[in-house]
Parts: C-alpha cells; sequence; structure tokens
C-alpha cells in the first residue's frame, strides 16, 4: 500500500532529495516509501496534484548512502526535470496501440477486406515499438542528466550511476539482455553502462560537469 513516509524513516533520504529538487530546479517534489517497490523505485505523474511524485523501494532504506538508493533516486528525479513525464507523444502512442490492436482484432471477424487487420495490427506494432524506443530512450538521458545532478552536489555522479548499474545488471534476466533492446521499455543494463561509459561529460543548466 502506498504511504508517505515520515522523515524519521528515511533517515538522511529526506536531505538528498531536497538537494537533489534544488538541483533540478523543480518547484516541488513528493516522495513515498513503498513495500511493494523492493529495492527499486519510480517516477510518476500526479493527475490531480502539481507536485512530481517519486516512489522509492523499502529495501533501499537499508543504507541512505548507498549509491543504489542514491543513483536511483537521482534517476527519478531526472526524468521529471527532464520533462518525460508531462510529454503528449508517448501516451498519444500507448492509446494508439490499443486501439488498433482492438480494431484489428475485430476487424477480423467483421466482413470488411481482409487486408484492414494485418494493415491496423502492423500500426499496432509500429506504435509499440515507438513507444519502447522513446521510453528507452528517455531512461539514458535520465542516466546522464542524474549525473549531472549529483556533480552539481559534489557528488561522483559517475561512479554512483554505474555502482547503481552494475547491481542491476546482476539480476537482469539473460533473455532481457538479448530482446530488451528492441521490445523493452527500459534498455538492457549492459547497454545502459556502454552508453554512459561512452559520454565524456554532462552538462546541467548549460554548465559542463565530469565525473
Amino acid at each position: 500500500m502506498k504511504r508517505i513516509a515520515p522523515a524519521v524513516e528515511v533517515a538522511g533520504l529526506a536531505d538528498l532529495v531536497v538537494a537533489l529538487r534544488d538541483a533540478a530546479h523543480l518547484p516541488g517534489l513528493l516522495v513515498y516509501v513503498a513495500g511493494e517497490l523492493g529495492d527499486n523505485a519510480t517516477a510518476e505523474a500526479r493527475p490531480c496534484g502539481s507536485a512530481p511524485l517519486v516512489g522509492v523501494g523499502a529495501d533501499l532504506l537499508d543504507d541512505h548512502r548507498s549509491p543504489e538508493l542514491v543513483g536511483s533516486v537521482a534517476h527519478e528525479i531526472a526524468h521529471h526535470a527532464l520533462g518525460h513525464l508531462s510529454g503528449w507523444l508517448v501516451p498519444a502512442l500507448d492509446w494508439l496501440y490499443i486501439w488498433t490492436c482492438v480494431a484489428g482484432i475485430m476487424s477480423a471477424f467483421l466482413p470488411v477486406p481482409g487486408w484492414i487487420s494485418p494493415a491496423l495490427l502492423s500500426l499496432a506494432l509500429a506504435a509499440r515499438l515507438c513507444v519502447s524506443w522513446l521510453r528507452r530512450a528517455a531512461e539514458f538521458a535520465a542516466d546522464r542528466h542524474a549525473v549531472a545532478l549529483l556533480d552539481s552536489l559534489g557528488m561522483p555522479g559517475r561512479q554512483i550511476v554505474t555502482a547503481m548499474l552494475i547491481r542491476d545488471l546482476a539480476v537482469e534476466p539473460i533473455w532481457y539482455a538479448m530482446v530488451g533492446w528492441l521490445a523493452g521499455t527500459h534498455p538492457p543494463a549492459h547497454a545502459r553502462l556502454r552508453r554512459l561509459a561512452d559520454a565524456p561529460s554532462f552538462t546541467l543548466h548549460g554548465l559542463e560537469v565530469t565525473s
């Protein structure tokens, strides 16, 4: 069950969140702790509120200084800072995917030309692949921006985000590492590590920072 966590329960998490929120120039930020998230974190939009929302798995709070917690929170805040949850394109493509799937299946049983059902299902597949590509691109961008946010606070951003991704690499299924680059909404951890290693510097509000 989702709940708002008191500061005493999350120890140093509150200070980290405030520092990252200020670095990201966000007007506000609401953080909750949820046991069902395990050792993951998530960025969410709030349809009935203006403050960005970040969920943190309770298992991440074992050590508020761990790179897994710091990197995960920075990554999710970076999603909000980059506007990934406020765009219209991904939701529009999601709806296109759903409705063209439904229409394609239904048309197979209706007295319509035979090409309509394959055409609609092909459009649904194209929409799905586009959504997956856009979400993978957002993950790469959030990794880079998380590094820049952490660097701006005097922390070793690249090392922290790299450590977070190495943890993900250790538990990622082998099958996802093979096919996630095409159909997954998150890039495989090894692809994120490679992309992060290939980028020599990052920018935050027009200033170049390095790790």
